[in-house]
């Protein structure tokens, strides 16, 4: 079997975090554990030609990552300041006008785009104009038949109903947690999760609730409902693209609904007991 070609597309950050800085980002963290999963994974996105940047580049590069169409611009290489409240759970200050704000497209990358096995993508790098464009150009020459996975990632006021509509109307899952869903059917005025998939016609609406466990929907409804296992929690950083990639690169290898929401949960546990999102 081939390895499937993985896209993560938008930010990629430095979470500074109260032990320290951590590579991170959401679209890169699901590209690095796709990666490890089995994939070839190419974090898109951009940095600045600074010494973040650079730092960037050699560690995309350390853990076997496809740096090709990580763009460099004049902008800062984006940073994130990462709170921790009893519980491990972050809160984010996302710095402004930084490198992944000006995303570009290339006849390379809509090449690659055409032949991506998955894409993911969220909400917050659609907060430019430019790199929406960008963003959307791009999920426009993935295949049909690809994995299109809008992990929407609502973060301080970096999103509206129309960005979630245009994303929802290019994807095949839509993952949430239990903060987001809430804000999601009062956004688009719906009343559930089955309304939700039946007007944007989606696969798989995967539904996460932190420490009461996860939830995958497809058409015909709950499919699948397991527990958080219970693990020592360092943070919670990046535990919800880790289980992203594991559930979609088990989808990608014909595993069944349920052994790939399995997989998605105990992936996720164990990012959860070490700090940052890359393990």
């Amino acid at each position: 079997m081939k390895r499937p070609i993985i896209l993560g597309i938008g930010e990629i950050v430095w979470d500074c975090l109260p032990g320290g800085r951590k590579l991170g980002g959401a679209p890169v963290n699901f590209a690095y554990h796709a990666q490890r999963l089995g994939a070839d994974s190419y974090p898109v996105s951009a940095v600045g030609k600074d010494d973040l940047g650079r730092e960037t580049l050699e560690i995309c590069g350390s853990y076997g990552l496809r740096t090709n169409y990580l763009q460099e611009n004049d902008l800062p290489t984006s940073r994130v300041l990462v709170s921790l409240d009893a519980q491990g759970v972050p809160k984010f200050e996302i710095l402004q006008n930084v490198a992944w704000d000006a995303l570009k497209t290339s006849m390379a990358l809509m090449d690659l785009a055409s032949k991506a096995d998955a894409v993911c993508w969220g909400s917050l790098a659609q907060r430019s104009e430019p790199s929406r464009a960008a963003i959307l150009k791009i999920l426009d020459a993935v295949p049909a038949k690809a994995i299109k996975v809008f992990d929407i990632n609502l973060r301080q006021h970096y999103y509206s109903k129309e960005i979630i509509e245009e994303s929802l109307k290019r994807a095949s899952v839509l993952k949430l947690n239990e903060d987001e869903l809430p804000v999601l059917l009062e956004l688009l005025k719906m009343k559930d999760i089955p309304e939700v998939i039946s007007r944007y016609s989606l696969d798989y609406l995967i539904h996460t609730k932190g420490a009461n466990g996860s939830e995958v929907y497809t058409k015909r409804g709950l499919v699948s409902s397991l527990d958080t296992p219970k693990v020592e929690v360092v943070d919670t950083v990046g535990a919800g693209d880790s289980f992203t990639a594991a559930f979609v690169m088990s989808i990608l290898k014909g595993e069944s609904t349920a052994a790939a929401h399995a997989k998605a949960v105990e992936v996720s546990a164990l990012v959860c007991q070490s700090a940052g999102a890359i393990i």
